[in-house]
C-alpha cells in the first residue's frame, strides 16, 4: 500500500477539520479531533446502555427510547415522536406498530386532527417502562456521578447547543445546494442507486 504524502512539504495532513480559532492550538486541531472522537464514543455507549434497558423489557433500543419519550409526554403523535426523537416518522411507524402489537402502545384517533392518531402507553407498557427504571437510573448515576451541579448545568447547556448546531450542520449537508465531488460516495449516491 502506497504512503500518502501531502503534495507541498508544508501542506498540512490530515487537513484541519474545523477553522474555528476556539478549537485551534497553535494552528492544529488534534485536540478539537479528541473530542469529536470522544463525543462518538459517548454516542456509541449511550447507545449500546439503551440497548440493554430495551433488551431488559424485550424490546429494540429504538423501541425503549419511544416509549420513555411517550411515557413524559403522556400522549403523542408519530409527528411529534418523530421530532422529538431526531427519527424519521416513517421509521417511528414501523416501530410504534410492533410495540402496539406487543401491547405496550395504545393508538387512538387524533379528535382534532382527522389524519393524526395520538399515542399512549397502555398499563403494560407504563409497567416495563417503571421495570427498567431502577437500572437506568442506577447507570444515569454512575455515567454522571461524577459532575457536580455547575457541571451538570454546562453539560445540559452545551448538548441543547450542540443539538441546534447540528441540525444546521445536517441541513447544508441535506440541502441541494451542496454537491459532493463526483469521486465521493456518499450515502446519498448510494440510496440513488438502487
Amino acid at each position: 500500500m502506497k504512503k500518502v504524502e501531502p503534495q507541498e512539504k508544508h501542506e498540512r495532513f490530515p487537513p484541519l477539520s474545523t477553522s474555528l480559532p476556539t478549537f485551534l492550538k497553535d494552528g492544529c486541531d488534534a485536540g478539537f479531533r479528541q473530542t469529536i472522537y470522544g463525543l462518538l464514543q459517548v454516542s456509541a455507549l449511550m447507545l449500546k446502555a439503551r440497548e440493554y434497558y430495551g433488551a431488559y423489557i424485550g424490546v429494540s433500543g429504538p423501541q425503549y427510547s419511544m416509549m420513555v419519550a411517550i411515557a413524559e409526554l403522556r400522549e403523542t403523535t408519530v409527528r411529534d415522536l418523530s421530532t422529538k426523537l431526531h427519527v424519521s416518522g416513517p421509521f417511528i411507524t414501523v416501530e410504534i406498530n410492533k410495540l402496539i402489537k406487543a401491547g405496550y402502545v395504545a393508538k387512538r384517533p387524533d379528535d382534532n386532527d382527522r389524519r393524526s392518531s395520538l399515542l399512549s402507553l397502555t398499563e403494560e407498557g407504563v409497567e416495563h417502562v417503571k421495570k427498567v427504571s431502577t437500572i437506568r437510573m442506577m447507570t444515569n448515576d454512575a455515567i454522571f456521578g461524577s459532575f457536580d451541579a455547575a457541571d451538570a448545568q454546562s453539560l445540559q447547556r452545551l448538548v441543547k447547543a450542540l443539538v441546534r448546531d447540528l441540525e444546521v450542520a445536517v441541513h447544508h449537508l441535506e440541502s441541494p445546494q451542496w454537491k459532493p465531488e463526483p469521486s465521493a460516495r456518499g450515502p446519498w449516491q448510494r440510496s440513488q442507486e438502487k
